[in-house]
């Protein structure tokens, strides 16, 4: 008598299992699952930059700054569809960078990948001494000694998370799930509190709404103010496209940037919008103080007890986090340039777990070396040209916007459309690089920012002198990016 057995009907425990092929050398490893790609995604424009930060874009713009932060949020939502588009159609091909060395060529991917890591490596450096100098806070050191505690607490910080990135991809990856969590959770509680508040039940009495347009109206400083500070929130709210990076290493790459991509408008919408008109409904925006966190200043308003012990550790949460995805940016970058040949092939090594070994050391150790000669560098001088490797994201976001525009026109001669699109193609397109390119005119003209993307562009222009001497060493890189088109 035959049975017939169905499969389905088995439970998971006795089923043969097929074991996993070991991985090669050079191959990383696809073990994180969509809950780490959303949550990195989510924690990349959830840092200091919001709990800190945004008290100098509310002293500059007054309320004003709430339509700042919706028009810098959809520039960036339509970057990540744009970028979105790009991965979903050839999950295959790695990060954001090969989809840039797509679009744009081998020569410009060299000079942005570069910037890129350096916007990262510089990220390490600050996050590292910011960190350190947090802790010291925290351990009540004299203040004789802080210059020695920054000095070891900082790089102590970038090995702890260097280890996490080393033990395992998942491991970084649960590690910023937990973290992003934690910052997410601050702020929703902060916007529910607020909300109280604001309602005046049990017995709250500060605050109120109109204290957005009754200090001096909405546009206190003018409506250009929006525009200006423009470049200043962006860089608070960048870093979705690590979530890229991450997805490549992910079980299903295409699937979780999609997702990604489709719900960021309403995470920057949820953490920036919100919680900054309920910061302007308590804390009127004229007594917002630069350098002081502006949820601070609204949680002591208000009378809630640990105000200032919840925003400290909400605020190391943010450091150790964005010290935690600059480490894998950094990495992950060194990786796929060395995979094309701009970068030592050495850095291609990786681990039984898949894990780019040398390449996170090497990023770890720069970081911590760059930190040293930013902090004891007379002036800060280094720490200030750090700073300038800022504005290199601009440039990445537009790449990615020209690198969409060209694979679409690509596809379309062959009359081939891509599964996720960009909407309004090609005219919403470059409504968004034109913006991006708007910003970076913006900084020329404003007094605190020309030296800066100046800086950026001579930095860009020395990355690429470096490429015309070492194109003729790229021959692996040329072959394989033959294989992207």
């Amino acid at each position: 008598m035959n049975i017939i057995k169905d499969e389905s009907l088995i439970p998971k425990k006795h089923k043969e299992q097929v074991p996993t092929p070991p991985l090669k050398d050079g191959e990383l490893a696809h073990t994180l699952e969509r809950r780490h790609v959303v949550m990195i995604s989510m924690g990349g424009i959830i840092g200091a930059g919001l709990f800190v930060g945004a008290s100098a874009s509310i002293h500059a713009t007054g309320p004003a700054v709430l339509l700042s932060y919706v028009i810098t949020g959809l520039m960036i939502f339509f970057v990540m569809r744009m970028l979105g588009e790009l991965v979903i159609e050839r999950p295959e091909i790695g990060s954001f960078l090969n989809h840039i060395r797509r679009g744009m060529g081998h020569n410009v991917t060299f000079v942005l990948g570069w910037g890129y890591w350096l916007f990262w490596i510089s990220a390490i450096a600050a996050e590292s001494i910011a960190g350190g100098e947090m802790l010291q806070h925290y351990m009540h050191i004299p203040p004789e000694y802080s210059f020695a505690a920054t000095m070891v607490l900082g790089p102590l910080l970038v090995i702890a998370m260097m280890l996490t990135n080393l033990f395992s991809v998942r491991g970084y990856g649960e590690f910023e799930f937990w973290f992003a969590l934690i910052k997410i959770v601050a702020i929703a509680a902060f916007i529910v509190i607020g909300g109280i508040a604001l309602s005046h039940f049990f017995g709250f009495k500060t605050g109120s709404v109109s204290n957005i347009w009754s200090h001096h109206g909405f546009f206190p400083n003018g409506v250009i103010a929006i525009f200006t500070i423009i470049p200043t929130v962006l860089f608070t709210v960048t870093g979705s496209e690590v979530a890229t990076i991450a997805a490549a290493e992910s079980d299903k790459p295409a699937e979780n940037v999609a997702y990604a991509t489709r719900t960021i408008i309403f995470r920057i919408v949820a953490f920036y919008v919100v919680s900054i008109a309920i910061i302007l409904s308590i804390v009127p925006w004229d007594q917002v103080v630069p350098g002081i966190s502006p949820f601070l200043m609204a949680l002591q308003a208000i009378k809630i007890p640990y105000a200032s012990e919840i925003m400290e550790f909400t605020i190391l949460i943010a450091i150790l986090s964005c010290l935690n995805s600059s480490i894998y940016a950094t990495s992950r970058t060194l990786f796929e340039l060395a995979e094309y040949d701009d970068a030592p092939r050495w850095l291609i090594h990786t681990t039984s777990n898949g894990v780019p070994k040398r390449a996170i050391i090497t990023a770890s150790v720069i970081g911590i070396a760059i930190s040293i000669a930013s902090y004891i560098s007379p002036s800060h001088t280094f720490s200030y040209l750090l700073s300038c490797a800022g504005s290199i994201i601009l440039f990445v976001y537009i790449a990615i916007g020209l690198s969409q525009i060209n694979v679409r026109k690509k596809m379309q001669t062959v009359n081939k459309l891509p599964i996720f699109q960009m909407w309004l193609f090609p005219y919403l397109s470059w409504i968004t690089v034109l913006s991006l390119a708007a910003v970076i005119v913006a900084m020329l003209f404003n007094d605190t920012s020309r030296a800066q993307i100046i800086i950026t562009c001579l930095i860009l222009a020395i990355i690429g002198i470096i490429r015309i001497f070492t194109h003729k060493y790229s021959k692996t890189g040329e072959m394989k990016h033959s294989e992207l088109k």
